[in-house]
């Protein structure tokens, strides 16, 4: 069915959607062999949309819905650019995720089926640790609208917080209201509040907030009282499109780290630092690798953990191997994993991993390596396959460019198993953990 209403409209077709892609939009192919891409449908639906530019389409109206249909909990859905996926219900997400990277792997000669692939779930609402709200320059406080970066939904409740955290949130935004304060204008470059970054422990419950501005004042009363606050930054920073990375960290009260609990390891992290946004997936993460590491013998063994951040894997590892080395680019993170590894056998090194040598780590043995979403730098790559490693376990956060970099290790190494955590619920992203050995 197709229709051309009049030269005004736009033309209105009926679409089957047959896959995601990788933005998790649903894509399917028009009774005249067309193909559409067309946000909030689901493989095996047919839809009623509206054709707007090149390939791209808007839903009017459901014909067969699929059975995994659900409706959305969080009244901000299909406008925040947050969640994506909240009209399917979770258990088909997760059998989604394991279809995609499946084909992923089929396309590079990795020979996985769905079938073959285990999922770690997650609960499927409030398990972010961390959220960065945007304060626009007519006071609007939120997350930015899907699609636009110069529009701001203007939020009164989150489904990947917990309550009380997105109330916190709430809260120091009706102070900085009420104390009059001047927001940025990111269009016009004018000064202002920016950012309020709320990070949480999800197992000590604390809350640090940051907030994101020009060297401007702020007044403790933004702060002062909130339950379970435990340390509070500025970040200083006069570029308004900068984003909440950059700056200069300002410690305004409390405590100088956030902490967190993994397993029974005690994680401090700093403002700036990343950590896994979903602890309680990180932690079966971290078992993941502790099991796959234990199946041998590297009591006199080397650990070399690339990416290592605050030492998440190097800290909980350590005790396995005779010596470990975190190579880690930011020198905060580098600082506060040097802490979080005390006592134990493991040293780190601020350094540009595409600069590694063999002649600085001959004797490492195994190699951990968690890279930012473009994956393995080429230089690191090229390294890592001149390097005689009996043991890889490479974790990414962009399984898209994860099989693509498993395919080059192939060359070298032989792949043992691919696992997927759901860190990402109500999205289509997934973490995933491949296993080599040399």
């Amino acid at each position: 069915m197709e229709h051309t209403p009049s030269s005004n409209q736009k033309t209105i077709r009926t679409v089957r959607i047959l896959r995601v892609d990788k933005k998790g939009r649903g894509v399917g192919e028009t009774e005249t062999g067309g193909v559409l891409t067309i946000p909030f449908t689901i493989p095996g639906e047919r839809v009623e949309a509206v054709k707007l530019k090149r390939k791209e389409g808007r839903l009017l109206q459901i014909l067969e819905a699929s059975p995994h249909r659900t409706a959305a909990s969080c009244s901000h859905f299909s406008t925040c650019g947050g969640c994506t996926w909240q009209h399917i219900d979770y258990g088909r997400q997760l059998h989604i995720k394991k279809e995609t990277i499946a084909e992923l792997c089929r396309r590079h000669g990795i020979q996985f089926k769905p079938t073959d692939l285990a999922i770690t779930p997650s609960a499927p609402f409030e398990y972010r640790n961390r959220m960065d709200f945007v304060w626009w320059n007519d006071g609007r406080f939120g997350l930015r609208q899907r699609g636009k970066w110069h529009s701001v939904v203007n939020l009164q409740e989150c489904r990947l917080l917990p309550h009380s955290v997105m109330n916190t949130a709430l809260e120091v935004n009706r102070r900085v209201q009420n104390a009059g304060l001047p927001f940025c204008d990111q269009v016009r470059k004018t000064p202002g509040l920016r950012y309020l970054v709320v990070r949480r422990g999800v197992f000590t419950g604390e809350i640090m907030l940051l907030f994101v501005s020009d060297s401007m004042h702020l007044p403790p009363l933004l702060w002062q009282g909130l339950d379970r606050v435990v340390s509070v930054y500025q970040l200083i920073n006069d570029n308004p499109q900068n984003d909440t990375s950059d700056g200069i960290p300002v410690h305004l009260a409390g405590n100088e780290n956030l902490r967190e609990l993994i397993g029974e390891h005690p994680f401090s992290i700093g403002p700036r630092c990343f950590f896994q946004p979903n602890p309680a997936v990180a932690q079966r993460m971290v078992m993941y690798v502790r099991d796959l590491l234990s199946a041998a013998d590297h009591s006199n063994g080397c650990l070399l953990d690339l990416f290592c951040g605050v030492g998440l894997f190097t800290a909980s590892t350590a005790d396995l191997f005779q010596k470990t080395m975190g190579i880690e680019f930011s020198e905060e993170a580098v600082s506060f994993a040097r802490r979080n590894a005390a006592g134990l056998a493991a040293e780190f090194l601020c350094k540009d991993a595409g600069e590694l040598t063999t002649e600085h780590f001959a004797d490492a043995d195994t190699l951990i390596v968690d890279p930012p979403r473009d994956g393995i730098p080429p230089r690191t790559m090229k390294w890592i396959l001149t390097h005689p490693f009996q043991e890889i376990i490479y974790i990414s956060c962009n399984p898209r460019r994860g099989i693509e970099d498993a395919a080059k290790l192939l060359a070298k190494y032989n792949l043992q198993s691919i696992r997927l955590f759901d860190q990402f619920p109500q999205t289509p992203h997934v973490e995933m953990i491949a296993h080599f050995r040399g």
